[in-house]
Protein backbone atom coordinates (compact mmCIF):
# COMPACT_ATOMS: atom_id res chain seq x y z
CA UNK A 1 0.00 0.00 0.00
CA UNK A 2 1.32 3.08 -0.92
CA UNK A 3 0.95 6.75 0.61
CA UNK A 4 -2.45 7.58 2.64
CA UNK A 5 -4.42 10.48 1.89
CA UNK A 6 -6.46 10.32 5.34
CA UNK A 7 -7.70 14.13 4.69
CA UNK A 8 -10.49 12.47 2.26
CA UNK A 9 -11.96 10.59 5.01
CA UNK A 10 -14.20 12.25 7.41
CA UNK A 11 -11.81 11.43 10.29
CA UNK A 12 -8.57 11.95 10.61
CA UNK A 13 -8.13 8.64 13.38
CA UNK A 14 -7.31 5.09 12.45
CA UNK A 15 -7.60 1.68 14.17
CA UNK A 16 -4.74 -0.88 13.56
CA UNK A 17 -5.37 -4.38 14.58
CA UNK A 18 -4.35 -7.70 13.23
CA UNK A 19 -3.77 -8.79 10.40
CA UNK A 20 -2.36 -4.79 10.08
CA UNK A 21 -2.64 -5.39 6.07
CA UNK A 22 -4.43 -1.99 6.01
CA UNK A 23 -6.05 0.42 8.53
CA UNK A 24 -9.69 1.15 9.24
CA UNK A 25 -10.84 4.82 9.34
CA UNK A 26 -12.65 5.87 12.81
CA UNK A 27 -14.36 8.51 14.93
CA UNK A 28 -14.84 9.26 18.00
CA UNK A 29 -17.97 7.64 18.70
CA UNK A 30 -15.79 4.28 18.28
CA UNK A 31 -15.26 2.42 21.50
CA UNK A 32 -13.08 -1.37 21.09
CA UNK A 33 -14.95 -4.60 22.28
CA UNK A 34 -12.81 -5.32 25.14
CA UNK A 35 -10.22 -3.59 27.33
CA UNK A 36 -7.58 -4.27 27.05
CA UNK A 37 -8.32 -4.59 22.90
CA UNK A 38 -5.59 -7.09 22.12
CA UNK A 39 -3.42 -5.67 19.41
CA UNK A 40 -5.07 -2.36 18.66
CA UNK A 41 -3.28 0.74 17.96
CA UNK A 42 -4.64 4.17 16.76
CA UNK A 43 -3.19 6.26 14.25
CA UNK A 44 -3.75 10.12 14.11
CA UNK A 45 -3.02 12.42 11.32
CA UNK A 46 -2.41 15.90 12.08
CA UNK A 47 -3.93 18.56 9.77
CA UNK A 48 -5.98 21.05 10.57
CA UNK A 49 -5.88 21.72 14.33
CA UNK A 50 -9.16 23.87 14.05
CA UNK A 51 -11.00 21.03 13.39
CA UNK A 52 -9.23 18.66 15.27
CA UNK A 53 -9.98 19.43 18.74
CA UNK A 54 -12.58 16.62 19.09
CA UNK A 55 -9.98 14.10 18.38
CA UNK A 56 -7.60 15.47 20.38
CA UNK A 57 -10.01 15.08 23.62
CA UNK A 58 -11.13 11.66 22.69
CA UNK A 59 -7.37 10.36 22.11
CA UNK A 60 -6.43 12.13 25.54
CA UNK A 61 -9.15 10.02 27.06
CA UNK A 62 -9.09 6.53 25.08
CA UNK A 63 -9.58 3.23 26.66
CA UNK A 64 -6.10 2.43 28.03
CA UNK A 65 -4.02 0.11 26.57
CA UNK A 66 -4.46 1.56 22.84
CA UNK A 67 -0.84 2.82 21.93
CA UNK A 68 -1.04 6.22 20.07
CA UNK A 69 1.07 6.44 16.31
CA UNK A 70 0.90 10.48 15.38
CA UNK A 71 1.75 11.58 11.79
CA UNK A 72 2.56 14.90 10.92
CA UNK A 73 1.62 16.38 7.69
CA UNK A 74 4.39 17.28 4.98
CA UNK A 75 6.43 19.89 5.56
CA UNK A 76 5.09 22.68 3.09
CA UNK A 77 2.06 22.29 5.67
CA UNK A 78 3.54 21.60 9.08
CA UNK A 79 3.20 25.75 10.09
CA UNK A 80 -0.64 24.86 10.10
CA UNK A 81 -0.98 22.39 12.70
CA UNK A 82 2.13 24.81 15.03
CA UNK A 83 -0.77 25.33 17.70
CA UNK A 84 -0.81 21.30 18.51
CA UNK A 85 2.61 20.59 18.28
CA UNK A 86 3.80 21.61 21.84
CA UNK A 87 0.56 19.43 23.43
CA UNK A 88 1.25 16.58 21.96
CA UNK A 89 3.21 14.98 24.72
CA UNK A 90 0.20 14.94 26.76
CA UNK A 91 -1.60 12.34 24.73
CA UNK A 92 1.57 10.02 25.64
CA UNK A 93 2.18 9.12 21.62
CA UNK A 94 4.48 5.88 20.91
CA UNK A 95 6.01 7.52 18.02
CA UNK A 96 5.29 11.14 16.38
CA UNK A 97 6.29 10.38 12.24
CA UNK A 98 6.80 12.52 9.65
CA UNK A 99 4.53 12.41 6.62
CA UNK A 100 5.40 9.53 3.74
CA UNK A 101 5.81 6.05 3.32
CA UNK A 102 6.99 5.25 7.01
CA UNK A 103 2.93 5.60 7.87
CA UNK A 104 2.13 2.96 5.62
CA UNK A 105 0.58 0.10 7.55
CA UNK A 106 3.61 -2.42 7.27
CA UNK A 107 5.64 0.64 8.76
CA UNK A 108 3.36 0.90 11.51
CA UNK A 109 2.90 -2.43 12.25
CA UNK A 110 6.85 -2.73 12.64
CA UNK A 111 7.13 0.23 14.57
CA UNK A 112 4.09 -1.22 16.68
CA UNK A 113 6.02 -4.85 17.10
CA UNK A 114 9.67 -2.77 18.61
CA UNK A 115 10.10 -3.08 21.89
CA UNK A 116 10.75 0.63 23.54
CA UNK A 117 14.22 0.81 23.85
CA UNK A 118 15.03 1.74 27.44
CA UNK A 119 12.23 -1.37 28.89
CA UNK A 120 12.36 -0.43 31.84
CA UNK A 121 11.84 3.20 31.86
CA UNK A 122 9.00 3.21 29.34
CA UNK A 123 6.87 0.26 31.05
CA UNK A 124 7.38 2.37 34.59
CA UNK A 125 6.53 5.70 33.15
CA UNK A 126 3.18 3.51 31.53
CA UNK A 127 2.27 2.80 34.87
CA UNK A 128 2.92 5.88 36.41
CA UNK A 129 0.42 7.62 33.84
CA UNK A 130 -1.76 4.90 34.56
CA UNK A 131 -1.91 6.22 38.44
CA UNK A 132 -0.91 2.90 39.53
CA UNK A 133 3.19 4.18 40.63
CA UNK A 134 2.18 7.34 43.31
CA UNK A 135 5.20 7.26 45.26
CA UNK A 136 8.81 8.03 44.06
CA UNK A 137 9.65 4.82 46.43
CA UNK A 138 7.14 2.90 44.61
CA UNK A 139 8.40 3.98 40.92
CA UNK A 140 11.62 3.21 42.24
CA UNK A 141 10.92 -0.38 42.93
CA UNK A 142 9.19 -1.03 40.05
CA UNK A 143 11.69 0.34 37.37
CA UNK A 144 13.93 -1.95 39.51
CA UNK A 145 12.24 -5.10 38.96
CA UNK A 146 12.01 -4.06 35.33
CA UNK A 147 15.38 -3.47 35.25
CA UNK A 148 16.47 -6.64 37.11
CA UNK A 149 14.99 -9.29 35.19
CA UNK A 150 15.26 -11.50 33.57
CA UNK A 151 18.88 -12.17 35.12
CA UNK A 152 16.94 -11.72 38.78
CA UNK A 153 14.68 -14.41 38.96
CA UNK A 154 13.44 -14.92 43.00
CA UNK A 155 12.20 -12.12 45.45
CA UNK A 156 15.64 -12.83 48.00
CA UNK A 157 17.47 -11.66 44.91
CA UNK A 158 15.64 -8.86 44.12
CA UNK A 159 15.47 -7.86 48.00
CA UNK A 160 19.25 -8.22 47.78
CA UNK A 161 19.90 -5.96 45.07
CA UNK A 162 16.95 -3.26 46.50
CA UNK A 163 18.83 -3.60 49.64
CA UNK A 164 15.47 -4.97 51.68
CA UNK A 165 14.70 -7.40 53.57
CA UNK A 166 12.12 -9.39 51.64
CA UNK A 167 9.32 -8.67 54.55
CA UNK A 168 10.65 -4.99 54.06
CA UNK A 169 10.03 -4.80 49.83
CA UNK A 170 6.45 -6.52 50.18
CA UNK A 171 4.99 -4.72 53.27
CA UNK A 172 6.05 -1.36 50.86
CA UNK A 173 3.92 -2.61 47.36
CA UNK A 174 1.47 -3.84 50.15
CA UNK A 175 0.68 -0.26 51.99
CA UNK A 176 0.86 1.41 48.30
CA UNK A 177 -1.83 -1.10 47.60
CA UNK A 178 -0.09 -2.92 44.45
CA UNK A 179 0.07 -7.01 43.70
CA UNK A 180 3.14 -8.39 45.69
CA UNK A 181 6.68 -8.35 44.48
CA UNK A 182 7.10 -12.06 43.37
CA UNK A 183 3.83 -11.01 41.35
CA UNK A 184 5.77 -7.97 39.42
CA UNK A 185 8.88 -10.34 39.08
CA UNK A 186 6.98 -13.14 37.13
CA UNK A 187 5.61 -10.50 35.17
CA UNK A 188 8.38 -8.48 33.99
CA UNK A 189 9.89 -11.60 33.11
CA UNK A 190 6.65 -12.93 31.06
CA UNK A 191 6.88 -9.39 29.60
CA UNK A 192 10.14 -9.33 28.34
CA UNK A 193 9.08 -12.76 26.54
CA UNK A 194 6.58 -10.84 25.36
CA UNK A 195 8.25 -8.13 23.30
CA UNK A 196 10.96 -11.11 22.65
CA UNK A 197 8.27 -13.21 20.62
CA UNK A 198 7.27 -10.52 18.15
CA UNK A 199 10.81 -9.75 16.74
CA UNK A 200 11.65 -12.89 16.73
CA UNK A 201 10.11 -16.45 15.17
CA UNK A 202 12.62 -19.09 17.38
CA UNK A 203 10.56 -21.89 18.60
CA UNK A 204 9.19 -21.08 22.05
CA UNK A 205 10.80 -23.56 23.90
CA UNK A 206 13.92 -22.20 22.22
CA UNK A 207 13.16 -18.23 23.62
CA UNK A 208 12.02 -19.84 27.20
CA UNK A 209 15.56 -21.84 28.17
CA UNK A 210 16.80 -18.00 27.41
CA UNK A 211 14.45 -16.30 29.83
CA UNK A 212 14.96 -18.97 32.14
CA UNK A 213 12.05 -21.57 32.01
CA UNK A 214 12.52 -24.87 31.77
CA UNK A 215 10.18 -25.52 28.78
CA UNK A 216 7.39 -23.91 26.55
CA UNK A 217 4.81 -25.12 27.90
CA UNK A 218 5.60 -23.42 31.52
CA UNK A 219 6.30 -20.45 29.74
CA UNK A 220 2.61 -20.82 28.02
CA UNK A 221 0.98 -21.87 31.67
CA UNK A 222 2.58 -18.90 33.35
CA UNK A 223 1.91 -16.30 31.01
CA UNK A 224 -2.05 -17.62 30.75
CA UNK A 225 -2.24 -17.58 34.26
CA UNK A 226 -0.74 -13.66 34.91
CA UNK A 227 -2.61 -11.94 31.79
CA UNK A 228 -5.10 -14.97 30.56
CA UNK A 229 -3.19 -14.65 26.94
CA UNK A 230 -0.45 -17.21 25.78
CA UNK A 231 2.46 -16.61 23.56
CA UNK A 232 0.39 -17.75 20.67
CA UNK A 233 -1.74 -14.53 20.95
CA UNK A 234 1.24 -12.19 21.76
CA UNK A 235 2.81 -13.17 18.41
CA UNK A 236 -0.74 -12.70 16.85
CA UNK A 237 -1.67 -9.38 18.88
CA UNK A 238 1.35 -6.81 18.32
CA UNK A 239 2.45 -4.23 20.82
CA UNK A 240 2.82 -4.41 24.78
CA UNK A 241 0.46 -1.95 26.27
CA UNK A 242 -2.65 -4.17 25.83
CA UNK A 243 -0.56 -6.84 27.75
CA UNK A 244 0.25 -5.00 30.49
CA UNK A 245 -3.56 -3.65 30.71
CA UNK A 246 -3.88 -7.49 31.02
CA UNK A 247 -2.28 -8.20 34.16
CA UNK A 248 -3.88 -5.32 35.68
CA UNK A 249 -7.01 -6.48 35.13
CA UNK A 250 -6.08 -10.16 36.35
CA UNK A 251 -4.45 -8.84 39.55
CA UNK A 252 -7.15 -6.33 40.28
CA UNK A 253 -10.08 -9.29 39.86
CA UNK A 254 -7.72 -11.38 42.11
CA UNK A 255 -7.71 -8.93 45.02
CA UNK A 256 -3.53 -7.91 44.09
CA UNK A 257 -4.73 -3.82 43.67
CA UNK A 258 -6.52 -2.36 46.09
CA UNK A 259 -9.15 -0.88 44.25
CA UNK A 260 -10.19 1.74 47.10
CA UNK A 261 -6.52 3.16 46.36
CA UNK A 262 -6.77 2.52 42.45
CA UNK A 263 -9.84 2.94 41.31
CA UNK A 264 -8.20 3.77 37.92
CA UNK A 265 -7.00 0.44 37.27
CA UNK A 266 -10.41 -1.26 35.75
CA UNK A 267 -11.88 0.94 32.94
CA UNK A 268 -15.37 1.18 31.78
CA UNK A 269 -17.13 2.99 29.29
CA UNK A 270 -18.56 5.23 31.48
CA UNK A 271 -15.71 6.99 32.84
CA UNK A 272 -12.90 8.66 31.25
CA UNK A 273 -9.80 6.66 30.99
CA UNK A 274 -8.17 9.88 33.17
CA UNK A 275 -10.20 9.83 35.59
CA UNK A 276 -7.75 8.46 38.32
Amino acid sequence: MGDLTPTRAPTRMALLRHPYEDIEFIDTSWTPDEVPAPGHAIAWWLTDPDHQEREFQWLYERPPGLPLLIVLPPAREIRKVFPLLSSLTVLDPRAILPAGRLAAPNRLRDLLASPPRRFADAVSAYLVRRGLLRTEDIRRHVRAILDAVPSVRTVAGLAARLHASRRTLGRRFADAGLPVPSHWLQFARVLHVAMRLQIDKSPLGRIAAQYGYPDAFTLSNQMKRLTDYRPSDVRRWLGWEWLVEAWIKREAQRGGIDLQLHRCALWSPNRQARDV
